[in-house]
């Protein structure tokens, strides 16, 4: 019977060549989308914080109550989910570095399975999708107000001026906010996909089927 030869295994590469390409992608694609969610998901949360405590301290007009913008009240429920999907996406972006760690250690156990990659990137991508989908209702609510006041205003409106008929900057901050949300799970779902299709290309099972 022929002997295995034991320093041909230590020497061979961990698994499968393809795995340390798979894992680099998901080192790179990972931190590059982290850092770029976490800085739009803090720049997305100050203006919406900044847009609220605009409109809830604005300065009463002499003769006029004060009256906060009607957009805000409307669209940040929204705004704020989807923010909270968009740090929920920040954490996968970082579980990603993490997986592309695990594709290149020696001990084929410990490498993530494709099921479970799989797993992980739809997870992700049903975050970034319901983010997103609250993302567009908060700014469809939003722009529908915007409109509302838009025709509402003319030279007459003047004559008796009520602040709450008027776009406030408050309004136009909160749907740059909504551009910036949208703009980082629009980033998740893109990387996510783009993994996904590189793990159905180049992870194979140890015996060459799918594993």
């Amino acid at each position: 019977m022929t002997q295995p030869d034991y320093k041909t295994q230590l020497d061979a590469p961990p698994f499968y060549p393809a795995l340390r390409g798979l894992g680099y992608q998901f080192r790179l694609i990972g931190w590059l989308s982290f850092w770029l969610k976490l800085v739009l998901a803090i720049v997305t949360l100050v203006i919406v914080l900044f847009a609220t405590a605009t409109a809830n301290n604005r300065a009463a007009i002499p003769g006029q109550v004060s009256t906060p913008a009607v957009s805000i009240g409307i669209g940040i429920p929204f705004l704020i989910g989807g923010v909270v999907c968009l740090a929920i996406s920040v954490f996968w972006s970082w579980n990603f570095t993490r997986l592309g760690r695990r594709f290149v250690v020696p001990t084929p156990k410990m490498q993530p399975s494709k099921t479970e990659t799989s797993r992980t990137l739809k997870l992700a991508l049903i975050t970034d999708l319901i983010g997103m989908l609250l993302m567009v209702i908060g700014g469809e609510s939003i722009g529908g107000v915007l409109f509302g006041k838009a025709l509402s205003q003319g030279v007459g409106s003047f004559i008796n001026i009520d602040p709450s008929r008027f776009i406030q900057p408050s309004d136009l901050l909160v749907i740059l906010s909504c551009i910036h949300g949208i703009t980082g799970l629009f980033i998740g779902i893109s990387c996510s996909l783009w993994l996904l299709q590189q793990t159905f290309m180049q992870r194979p099972g140890p015996d060459g089927s799918d594993r």
